[in-house]
Protein backbone atom coordinates (compact mmCIF):
# COMPACT_ATOMS: atom_id res chain seq x y z
CA UNK A 1 0.00 0.00 0.00
CA UNK A 2 2.67 2.52 0.82
CA UNK A 3 4.33 1.78 -2.98
CA UNK A 4 0.95 2.37 -4.12
CA UNK A 5 1.21 5.93 -2.31
CA UNK A 6 4.66 6.46 -3.12
CA UNK A 7 3.84 6.08 -7.09
CA UNK A 8 0.78 7.88 -6.79
CA UNK A 9 2.64 11.08 -5.28
CA UNK A 10 5.22 10.71 -7.71
CA UNK A 11 2.93 11.23 -10.58
CA UNK A 12 0.72 13.66 -8.83
CA UNK A 13 3.53 16.00 -7.42
CA UNK A 14 5.31 16.94 -11.13
CA UNK A 15 2.32 17.24 -12.67
CA UNK A 16 0.86 19.61 -9.74
CA UNK A 17 4.22 21.99 -10.56
CA UNK A 18 3.40 21.77 -14.14
CA UNK A 19 0.44 22.97 -13.66
CA UNK A 20 1.44 25.60 -10.68
CA UNK A 21 4.76 27.17 -12.66
CA UNK A 22 3.58 26.75 -16.58
CA UNK A 23 1.38 29.77 -16.44
CA UNK A 24 4.47 31.62 -14.31
CA UNK A 25 7.32 30.35 -16.85
CA UNK A 26 4.89 31.08 -19.58
CA UNK A 27 3.57 33.95 -18.72
CA UNK A 28 1.85 35.32 -21.33
CA UNK A 29 0.85 38.43 -20.11
CA UNK A 30 4.23 39.74 -19.04
CA UNK A 31 3.24 39.85 -15.26
CA UNK A 32 5.53 37.90 -14.08
CA UNK A 33 8.53 39.57 -15.94
CA UNK A 34 7.68 42.78 -15.59
CA UNK A 35 11.26 44.05 -14.81
CA UNK A 36 12.24 41.97 -17.44
CA UNK A 37 9.24 41.89 -20.22
CA UNK A 38 9.37 39.42 -23.22
CA UNK A 39 8.01 40.39 -26.48
CA UNK A 40 6.20 37.10 -26.91
CA UNK A 41 3.06 38.32 -29.42
CA UNK A 42 1.09 38.64 -26.75
CA UNK A 43 -0.15 42.24 -25.87
CA UNK A 44 1.43 42.80 -21.95
CA UNK A 45 -0.81 43.80 -18.88
CA UNK A 46 0.94 47.41 -19.35
CA UNK A 47 -1.11 49.18 -16.90
CA UNK A 48 0.43 46.71 -14.20
CA UNK A 49 3.77 46.29 -15.48
CA UNK A 50 4.23 50.36 -16.10
CA UNK A 51 2.71 51.05 -12.99
CA UNK A 52 5.08 48.83 -10.62
CA UNK A 53 8.08 50.24 -13.21
CA UNK A 54 7.62 53.75 -11.93
CA UNK A 55 7.15 52.71 -8.70
CA UNK A 56 10.44 50.30 -8.32
CA UNK A 57 12.04 53.90 -9.68
CA UNK A 58 10.27 56.41 -8.22
CA UNK A 59 12.87 59.17 -8.93
CA UNK A 60 13.30 58.82 -12.66
CA UNK A 61 10.58 60.50 -13.91
CA UNK A 62 8.55 63.68 -13.02
CA UNK A 63 5.87 63.76 -16.06
CA UNK A 64 3.44 61.35 -17.16
CA UNK A 65 1.36 60.95 -20.42
CA UNK A 66 -1.71 58.47 -19.61
CA UNK A 67 -4.47 57.58 -22.28
CA UNK A 68 -5.46 54.55 -24.64
CA UNK A 69 -2.81 52.99 -27.31
CA UNK A 70 -3.55 56.34 -28.95
CA UNK A 71 -1.08 57.84 -27.17
CA UNK A 72 1.26 55.01 -27.92
CA UNK A 73 2.42 57.66 -30.79
CA UNK A 74 3.58 60.35 -28.62
CA UNK A 75 7.25 60.29 -28.06
CA UNK A 76 8.03 61.97 -24.62
CA UNK A 77 11.58 62.20 -25.20
CA UNK A 78 10.53 65.55 -26.75
CA UNK A 79 8.71 67.26 -24.27
CA UNK A 80 11.82 69.32 -23.05
CA UNK A 81 12.26 70.31 -19.46
CA UNK A 82 10.75 66.97 -18.20
CA UNK A 83 11.51 64.11 -17.58
CA UNK A 84 8.16 62.50 -19.08
CA UNK A 85 7.34 58.83 -19.57
CA UNK A 86 4.51 57.30 -21.61
CA UNK A 87 2.09 55.11 -19.83
CA UNK A 88 -0.30 54.31 -22.73
CA UNK A 89 -2.15 51.16 -22.19
CA UNK A 90 -5.10 49.45 -24.58
CA UNK A 91 -8.28 50.92 -23.22
CA UNK A 92 -7.32 52.94 -20.27
CA UNK A 93 -9.84 55.20 -19.48
CA UNK A 94 -9.64 58.07 -17.02
CA UNK A 95 -10.99 55.97 -13.56
CA UNK A 96 -7.95 54.03 -14.21
CA UNK A 97 -5.37 56.95 -14.82
CA UNK A 98 -6.59 58.46 -11.83
CA UNK A 99 -5.96 55.31 -10.06
CA UNK A 100 -2.57 55.30 -11.10
CA UNK A 101 -2.11 58.85 -10.29
CA UNK A 102 -3.29 58.05 -6.66
CA UNK A 103 -0.81 55.40 -6.09
CA UNK A 104 2.58 57.32 -7.55
CA UNK A 105 1.46 60.33 -5.47
CA UNK A 106 0.96 57.83 -2.29
CA UNK A 107 4.26 55.76 -2.96
CA UNK A 108 6.04 59.41 -2.84
CA UNK A 109 6.81 59.85 -6.49
CA UNK A 110 6.91 63.72 -7.30
CA UNK A 111 5.11 64.87 -10.37
CA UNK A 112 5.26 68.13 -11.96
CA UNK A 113 3.13 67.56 -14.71
CA UNK A 114 0.22 64.86 -16.27
CA UNK A 115 -0.96 65.20 -19.90
CA UNK A 116 -3.94 62.97 -20.56
CA UNK A 117 -6.10 61.91 -23.62
CA UNK A 118 -9.29 61.01 -23.59
CA UNK A 119 -11.44 60.44 -26.86
CA UNK A 120 -14.76 58.30 -27.95
CA UNK A 121 -13.65 54.90 -26.49
CA UNK A 122 -12.12 55.36 -23.27
CA UNK A 123 -15.00 57.68 -22.05
CA UNK A 124 -17.45 55.25 -23.29
CA UNK A 125 -15.64 51.80 -21.46
CA UNK A 126 -17.10 50.27 -17.97
CA UNK A 127 -14.47 49.74 -16.48
CA UNK A 128 -15.35 47.08 -14.17
CA UNK A 129 -14.64 45.21 -17.62
CA UNK A 130 -11.36 44.92 -17.26
CA UNK A 131 -11.34 43.84 -13.90
CA UNK A 132 -11.60 40.17 -15.16
CA UNK A 133 -9.54 40.80 -18.72
CA UNK A 134 -6.12 39.74 -17.96
CA UNK A 135 -4.49 42.05 -20.93
CA UNK A 136 -6.32 44.93 -19.14
CA UNK A 137 -6.36 44.30 -15.51
CA UNK A 138 -5.32 47.42 -13.88
CA UNK A 139 -2.38 47.78 -11.29
CA UNK A 140 -4.15 46.33 -7.97
CA UNK A 141 -4.32 50.05 -6.29
CA UNK A 142 -5.64 48.44 -2.93
CA UNK A 143 -2.43 46.38 -2.48
CA UNK A 144 -4.54 42.67 -3.18
CA UNK A 145 -1.52 41.50 -5.27
CA UNK A 146 -2.68 37.63 -4.31
CA UNK A 147 -6.33 37.96 -5.97
CA UNK A 148 -4.49 40.12 -9.24
CA UNK A 149 -1.63 37.08 -9.77
CA UNK A 150 -4.33 34.50 -9.28
CA UNK A 151 -5.75 35.60 -12.03
CA UNK A 152 -2.32 34.87 -14.16
CA UNK A 153 -1.90 31.18 -12.69
CA UNK A 154 -5.14 29.53 -14.88
CA UNK A 155 -3.55 27.18 -16.86
CA UNK A 156 -6.00 27.99 -19.48
CA UNK A 157 -4.58 31.48 -19.96
CA UNK A 158 -1.53 29.23 -21.09
CA UNK A 159 -3.72 27.32 -23.68
CA UNK A 160 -5.20 29.97 -25.20
CA UNK A 161 -1.56 32.17 -25.92
CA UNK A 162 -0.09 29.03 -26.67
CA UNK A 163 -0.40 29.69 -30.37
CA UNK A 164 0.04 33.12 -31.03
CA UNK A 165 3.42 32.87 -28.63
CA UNK A 166 4.65 29.81 -30.42
CA UNK A 167 4.32 31.80 -34.05
CA UNK A 168 5.55 34.81 -32.95
CA UNK A 169 9.73 35.77 -34.07
CA UNK A 170 11.34 38.99 -33.01
CA UNK A 171 14.42 39.94 -33.79
CA UNK A 172 14.68 43.25 -32.03
CA UNK A 173 13.55 42.53 -28.76
CA UNK A 174 16.26 44.17 -26.30
CA UNK A 175 15.46 47.40 -28.55
CA UNK A 176 11.64 46.96 -27.73
CA UNK A 177 12.66 46.40 -24.23
CA UNK A 178 14.56 49.42 -23.39
CA UNK A 179 12.40 51.77 -25.26
CA UNK A 180 9.39 50.17 -22.81
CA UNK A 181 11.17 50.99 -20.07
CA UNK A 182 12.85 54.43 -20.80
CA UNK A 183 9.83 56.23 -22.75
CA UNK A 184 7.09 54.25 -23.04
CA UNK A 185 5.73 54.36 -26.61
CA UNK A 186 5.29 52.09 -29.09
CA UNK A 187 4.55 53.55 -32.31
CA UNK A 188 7.76 54.30 -34.36
CA UNK A 189 8.42 57.09 -37.33
CA UNK A 190 9.14 53.42 -39.83
CA UNK A 191 5.90 51.99 -38.69
CA UNK A 192 2.81 52.00 -41.62
CA UNK A 193 0.15 49.49 -41.80
CA UNK A 194 -0.74 50.80 -45.82
CA UNK A 195 -3.93 52.19 -44.07
CA UNK A 196 -6.16 53.47 -46.64
CA UNK A 197 -9.59 54.66 -47.25
CA UNK A 198 -11.28 55.03 -50.67
CA UNK A 199 -13.58 57.85 -49.64
CA UNK A 200 -13.61 58.31 -45.89
CA UNK A 201 -15.73 61.70 -46.32
CA UNK A 202 -18.38 60.54 -48.17
CA UNK A 203 -18.77 57.36 -46.14
CA UNK A 204 -22.03 56.10 -44.81
CA UNK A 205 -22.83 56.08 -41.07
CA UNK A 206 -24.73 53.37 -39.69
CA UNK A 207 -28.09 54.16 -38.85
CA UNK A 208 -29.23 54.57 -35.42
CA UNK A 209 -25.81 54.48 -34.07
CA UNK A 210 -25.36 55.89 -30.32
CA UNK A 211 -22.33 55.55 -27.65
CA UNK A 212 -23.01 55.23 -23.54
CA UNK A 213 -20.56 58.02 -22.39
CA UNK A 214 -20.08 56.94 -18.64
CA UNK A 215 -20.76 59.68 -16.07
CA UNK A 216 -17.88 58.12 -14.23
CA UNK A 217 -15.41 59.74 -16.79
CA UNK A 218 -16.34 62.69 -16.72
CA UNK A 219 -16.04 62.24 -12.38
CA UNK A 220 -12.53 60.65 -12.88
CA UNK A 221 -11.22 63.56 -14.84
CA UNK A 222 -12.93 66.18 -12.11
CA UNK A 223 -11.55 63.71 -9.25
CA UNK A 224 -8.27 64.30 -11.10
CA UNK A 225 -8.12 67.90 -11.76
CA UNK A 226 -8.67 68.57 -7.53
CA UNK A 227 -5.92 66.28 -6.75
CA UNK A 228 -3.63 68.09 -9.39
CA UNK A 229 -4.41 70.77 -7.82
CA UNK A 230 -3.94 70.15 -4.44
CA UNK A 231 -0.64 68.58 -5.32
CA UNK A 232 0.70 71.70 -7.75
CA UNK A 233 0.80 69.21 -10.64
CA UNK A 234 0.03 70.76 -14.36
CA UNK A 235 -2.70 68.99 -16.02
CA UNK A 236 -2.75 69.01 -19.51
CA UNK A 237 -5.92 66.93 -21.13
CA UNK A 238 -6.24 66.73 -25.07
CA UNK A 239 -8.43 64.39 -27.25
CA UNK A 240 -7.13 62.52 -30.52
CA UNK A 241 -6.76 63.38 -33.93
CA UNK A 242 -9.55 61.04 -35.32
CA UNK A 243 -9.35 59.82 -38.78
CA UNK A 244 -12.11 62.01 -39.74
CA UNK A 245 -14.40 58.93 -40.47
CA UNK A 246 -13.74 57.63 -36.97
CA UNK A 247 -14.79 61.61 -36.11
CA UNK A 248 -17.62 61.40 -37.96
CA UNK A 249 -19.03 58.08 -36.97
CA UNK A 250 -18.30 59.60 -33.04
CA UNK A 251 -19.85 62.69 -33.40
CA UNK A 252 -23.16 60.89 -34.90
CA UNK A 253 -23.17 59.12 -31.65
CA UNK A 254 -23.07 61.87 -29.16
CA UNK A 255 -18.95 62.68 -29.09
CA UNK A 256 -19.86 66.14 -29.47
CA UNK A 257 -22.06 66.42 -26.80
CA UNK A 258 -19.13 64.86 -24.58
CA UNK A 259 -16.72 67.34 -25.80
CA UNK A 260 -19.22 69.98 -24.72
CA UNK A 261 -19.44 68.70 -21.06
CA UNK A 262 -15.77 67.99 -20.92
CA UNK A 263 -15.17 71.84 -21.24
CA UNK A 264 -17.07 72.08 -17.69
CA UNK A 265 -14.80 70.01 -15.98
CA UNK A 266 -11.00 71.13 -17.19
CA UNK A 267 -10.14 73.01 -20.53
CA UNK A 268 -7.92 71.20 -22.72
CA UNK A 269 -6.67 70.86 -26.36
CA UNK A 270 -9.23 69.44 -29.05
CA UNK A 271 -7.64 67.87 -32.44
CA UNK A 272 -10.86 65.81 -33.05
CA UNK A 273 -12.04 67.96 -36.03
CA UNK A 274 -11.89 67.17 -40.02
CA UNK A 275 -8.92 69.32 -41.41
CA UNK A 276 -6.26 68.09 -43.75
CA UNK A 277 -4.10 65.90 -41.22
CA UNK A 278 -7.48 63.89 -40.16
CA UNK A 279 -8.73 63.86 -43.84
CA UNK A 280 -5.69 62.35 -44.86
CA UNK A 281 -4.73 58.24 -44.97
CA UNK A 282 -1.19 58.19 -44.80
CA UNK A 283 -1.20 59.85 -41.46
CA UNK A 284 -2.78 56.63 -39.83
CA UNK A 285 -1.71 53.52 -38.69
CA UNK A 286 -5.57 52.39 -39.00
CA UNK A 287 -8.88 54.47 -38.50
CA UNK A 288 -7.98 55.05 -34.63
CA UNK A 289 -4.08 55.11 -34.49
CA UNK A 290 -2.46 57.62 -35.54
CA UNK A 291 1.40 57.63 -36.64
CA UNK A 292 4.23 59.42 -34.79
CA UNK A 293 4.60 61.62 -36.97
CA UNK A 294 1.00 63.17 -35.97
CA UNK A 295 2.16 62.71 -32.37
CA UNK A 296 4.84 65.04 -32.74
CA UNK A 297 2.36 67.59 -33.88
CA UNK A 298 0.28 67.27 -30.91
CA UNK A 299 3.50 68.11 -28.72
CA UNK A 300 3.99 71.25 -30.87
CA UNK A 301 0.90 72.47 -30.38
CA UNK A 302 0.72 72.08 -26.54
CA UNK A 303 4.15 72.67 -25.92
CA UNK A 304 5.72 75.09 -28.25
CA UNK A 305 2.37 77.71 -29.00
CA UNK A 306 0.56 80.15 -27.28
CA UNK A 307 -2.79 78.19 -25.53
CA UNK A 308 -4.60 80.91 -26.90
CA UNK A 309 -4.17 80.78 -30.46
CA UNK A 310 -6.94 80.01 -32.85
CA UNK A 311 -5.57 77.73 -35.08
CA UNK A 312 -7.52 78.15 -38.62
CA UNK A 313 -8.20 74.63 -39.01
CA UNK A 314 -9.17 73.56 -35.56
CA UNK A 315 -6.18 71.21 -34.91
CA UNK A 316 -5.02 71.59 -31.02
CA UNK A 317 -7.93 74.41 -30.78
CA UNK A 318 -7.92 75.59 -26.70
CA UNK A 319 -11.03 74.61 -25.66
CA UNK A 320 -12.61 76.36 -22.09
CA UNK A 321 -15.99 76.74 -20.60
CA UNK A 322 -16.08 80.38 -21.96
CA UNK A 323 -15.13 79.29 -25.70
CA UNK A 324 -17.28 75.78 -25.90
CA UNK A 325 -20.26 76.91 -27.41
CA UNK A 326 -18.61 78.46 -30.61
CA UNK A 327 -16.07 75.72 -30.89
CA UNK A 328 -18.83 72.82 -30.84
CA UNK A 329 -21.07 75.51 -33.33
CA UNK A 330 -17.60 75.28 -35.77
CA UNK A 331 -17.53 71.30 -35.47
CA UNK A 332 -21.13 70.50 -36.45
CA UNK A 333 -20.58 73.20 -39.07
CA UNK A 334 -17.34 71.07 -40.13
CA UNK A 335 -20.13 68.11 -39.88
CA UNK A 336 -22.62 69.46 -41.74
CA UNK A 337 -24.74 68.70 -38.76
CA UNK A 338 -27.05 71.04 -37.09
CA UNK A 339 -27.75 71.55 -33.02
Amino acid sequence: MKRFFLKLALLIVPTALIFLLAPVLVDPFNVFHRKAVRRNGVEPNENFIKTAWVLDNRDKFDSFVFGSSRVGALHVEHIEGYRAYNMTYSFGIPQEHLDNLRTFLKAGVKIRMILINVDEVCCAIDGSEHLSDPMHRPYPSDGNFLSFYSMYLKPEIVLQSLPVIMKNRQDDEAEWRRNFYERGWWIGYDMDTGFSFADPLGAAIPDGLQYYFYPAALDALRETAALCRENGIELIVFTSPMFSYQFRLSASAGYLDFLEQLADVTPYYNFSCINGISSDATNYLDPSHYKAQVGDLILNRIFREDKSVHTADMFGEYVTADNVGQVIAALREQLGVQP
